[in-house]
């Protein structure tokens, strides 16, 4: 696997068509890792509400987390995670303008409507709900302020939309 890493964060709209742009740095590092033209993306993991996405080299170390945690791989705790890793995940293709189309059953997953917070992960990186975000109980002052600023200068309000 690369030794290129997801740092950083990023806030996108979703257009009318359900289309997202990916973070230019995130682009690069999936292009590193010779994923550059498409995406995994799946529910988030221990039950955060966001999606998780990251590049096919990196499902194989995931995969073989799995196969270390259960050393009977035919076990029902062994598919489980297995299943909850890989088999709700889809494969996105990523367009020459550096964006994806985001299917409703993963924007509802994720909880997404309007726009899209991207929070990285070194291996991976997460797709939130901004408002689901910033009010996310995990987040130091510095990170709420962070958002909140982000999103403020893109005009959103801080207030969630109905």
């Amino acid at each position: 696997m690369s030794t290129a890493n997801f740092f950083g964060f990023g806030l996108n709209a979703v257009d009318a068509k359900s289309r997202l742009s990916i973070p230019a740095d995130f682009r690069a590092v999936l292009a590193a890792r010779n994923s550059g033209r498409e995406v995994l993306v799946g529910p988030g993991h221990a039950g955060r509400p966001c999606l998780m996405a990251y590049d096919e080299g990196y499902s194989a170390v995931l995969r073989e987390r799995v196969a270390a945690r259960h050393a009977d791989g035919m076990a029902d705790a062994a598919y489980t995670d297995n299943t909850a890793l890989a088999g709700f995940m889809q494969k996105l293709g990523i367009d020459d303008a550096g964006r994806v189309v985001m299917p409703a059953l993963l924007k509802g997953l994720g909880g997404i409507s309007s726009h899209v917070w991207f929070a990285a992960g070194f291996d991976y990186f997460e797709l939130w709900d901004p408002w689901t975000f910033r009010d996310h109980a995990n987040l130091t002052a510095v990170q709420r302020a962070l958002v909140a600023g982000e999103m403020q200068a893109r005009g959103l309000p801080q207030e969630r939309p109905q």
